[in-house]
């Protein structure tokens, strides 16, 4: 539209140019057509009435029109000639290309969909607020504590002697002050003793193994006793708690040995042919233990029980809860049975070349 108003009027300045000089024609017309021949004889020019527009100024640019059929111009070119004043449509603008510089990986960038919007099959009801394998009786469960990791067993001396006297000594005053701690067993025996002239130590730890290489057994009943003697001669004698554990670990020159109470595994009387609850959750802790330390290498399950063939029975279902937790092949775990007393009667699962 507004090439067509500019054509039309640039075409009404040529025709009023062309009407003020004569023989000056628009292009694309005969210019013998535009103006009556010019005669050598002189005549009389009528006088012409004086225009009423005024003057059109020269153009400074040559231009050209392609006319239609009713004499309107459809496109016109025009070329300048003069200086920067005669530039047609002022200064160019500047160039201004819009990039983006991560146009490349823009599309890698974007998240999928289908992970957001999946959902577990798992977790599709109310009556499943977490997948099953959460519960899975693989996973090491770090809050059992059947076995701990520390070097020992620890008798606090210090404190001990505290309660003995019945007040809390200074350092000065504890130095001067001789000191025993026995360990005796169920039937009354001395297991372990230690102790020196004076200045009792603030913590004992005690491996489970005494003089003779004998170590403590799970499922035995032991007592520790504190004796102490004043710098004057005084006795004071105070019995510490009693030492009973279900699990014991230590190490011999064959393995590293996890010795378990056999009550705890199948029942008061050690005749059971399945493992007791009890007995698993005690079964589970060892387990654990092998996981995080000792995976992987062979092992042997030693069951002491009234009968060489009870034995064998109780020590082919420990070895099979430990193949299924261990995922471990059968020909891995070995199997062992003897026949014992009642008060020897345990499970021992050894772990070979440690």
């Amino acid at each position: 539209m507004t090439r067509t108003i500019l054509a039309l009027a640039l075409s009404l300045n040529l025709g009023a140019a062309a009407q003020a000089q004569g023989p000056a024609s628009l292009p694309g017309m005969d210019s013998s057509a535009a103006a009556p021949a010019q005669t050598p004889s002189a005549q009389a020019q009528p006088a012409q009435a004086p225009s009423t527009q005024p003057p059109a100024a020269e153009p400074s640019a040559s231009s050209a029109a392609v006319t239609t059929s009713q004499g309107l111009p459809t496109e016109v070119t025009i070329t300048g000639t003069g200086g920067s004043s005669a530039k047609v449509g002022g200064q160019k603008p500047p160039l201004s290309i819009t990039v983006d510089p991560f146009a490349t990986i823009r599309g890698d960038l974007k998240p999928d969909p289908s992970l957001l919007l999946a959902v577990s099959p798992l977790t599709v009801s109310w009556q499943k607020t977490h997948p099953d394998f959460l519960d899975n009786q693989r996973v090491v469960e770090p809050w059992r504590t059947s076995f701990g990791r520390g070097p020992g067993i620890v008798f606090g001396v210090r404190k001990e002697l505290d309660r003995a006297v019945g007040r809390h000594l200074s350092d000065q005053e504890a130095a001067h002050y001789g000191w025993t701690l026995t360990v005796a067993d169920e039937a009354g025996r001395v297991f372990y003793r230690s102790g020196g002239p004076d200045s009792p130590p603030a913590q004992i730890v005690w491996s489970g193994e005494n003089e003779d290489g004998e170590w403590i057994r799970a499922g035995h009943s032991y007592s520790a006793v504190y004796s102490f003697t004043a710098p004057d001669g005084s006795p004071y004698t105070i019995a510490g708690d009693p030492l009973l554990f279900h699990g014991i670990v230590h190490q011999e020159a064959t393995g590293l040995y996890i010795s378990l109470d056999s009550e705890a595994l199948f029942g008061l009387d050690k005749s059971a042919q399945k493992l007791e609850t009890p007995g698993l959750n005690l079964l589970r802790s060892a387990a654990d233990l092998l996981k995080r330390d000792y995976s992987g290498i062979p092992l042997s399950v030693r069951v002491y029980a009234a009968t060489g063939d009870l034995g064998q029975v109780q020590a082919a279902a420990v070895a099979a809860y430990l193949q299924r937790e261990l995922m471990a092949p059968p020909e891995t775990i070995g199997q062992e049975a003897s026949a014992a007393s009642f008060a020897d009667q345990r499970v021992e699962i050894v772990v070979l070349n440690r």
